[in-house]
Parts: structure tokens; sequence; C-alpha cells
């Protein structure tokens, strides 16, 4: 029975179930940019879209990152290690703005086809639209020219 105990210990350290792997994973030290967009950019209370599993790994695949899927936050982080320049980043912020323009086309169309909904979608339109401005204030300070 112990060696069965033993076995399966092992079998759980080699898997990284334990809390100590998850420790580790997250003792990764992320540049400041990378909560302040999230912070931003996934809560769509502030975003005006959602910004789904799926999405995030359509973004990477425009700067060529391939990442699995997992939870969003993980996914997130994910992404943003692959980003080491300015230009990555610039790729990056613009392939999150173009997916945010492709989730705002069907608020347009309900703003159109049903004018009383305007105000409900409105809101959200320009949450969307003051997170991809967002965008450049984050190039500008986090990689500045010099």
């Amino acid at each position: 029975m112990n060696d069965l105990r033993k076995e399966f210990e092992t079998l759980m350290e080699d898997r990284c179930v334990t809390s100590a792997c998850e420790m580790e994973e997250d003792t990764y030290e992320y540049p400041d940019y990378v909560e302040a967009i999230n912070a931003e950019l996934m809560p769509p209370s502030k975003s005006g879209v959602y910004i789904s599993r799926w999405d995030l790994k359509v973004v990477g695949e425009a700067i060529n990152a391939s990442i699995a899927m997992d939870t969003r936050a993980r996914m997130y982080k994910m992404l943003m290690r692959s980003v080491h320049d300015k230009a990555t980043m610039e790729q990056l912020l613009n392939a999150f703005a173009s997916l945010i323009d492709a989730k705002l086309e069907p608020y347009r169309e309900m703003m159109e086809n049903y004018p009383a909904s305007a105000p409900i979608f409105e809101e959200k339109i320009q949450k969307a639209e003051r997170v991809k401005a967002y965008f450049n204030d984050v190039l500008e300070t986090y990689f500045p020219e010099g």
C-alpha cells in the first residue's frame, strides 16, 4: 500500500498538479504593461466586448505565438510572454483592435435595425473605442521611441 501511495505522489509531482507547481509558474515577472492592458481589455464591463479563449488564440496567431487552450488568464499571460519589442506589441495591439472592430459590427447592426436599442449598444461601443485609444497610450508609455 505504501508503494502505491508513493507511486501516486510521484505521478502527481510529474504532472505538476500540486499548488507548488502553480506557484512556480506565477513567479514569472511580467512587465507592467501586461497588467495594465489586462485591466482595460479583458473585463467586458470595461472594454464593452468579451474576449474569449478562442479570440486570444486567433490574436496570438497574428504575432506567430502558438498558445495552448487554457483559462483566459493563463492564455493572456502566455500571449504576453511572446512580446519582446515594440514592433511585436504594435502587431498584437493592432490584432486586438481588429478583433474589437469585428465584435462591434453586430452592435452597429443592432443599432441600425432596432433604433430603440441604440443607448445600450452605444455605451459598449464607446467603451471599446476608449480601449482601442488606450492601446496607443500603452505604446507611448511602455515602448518609447528612444
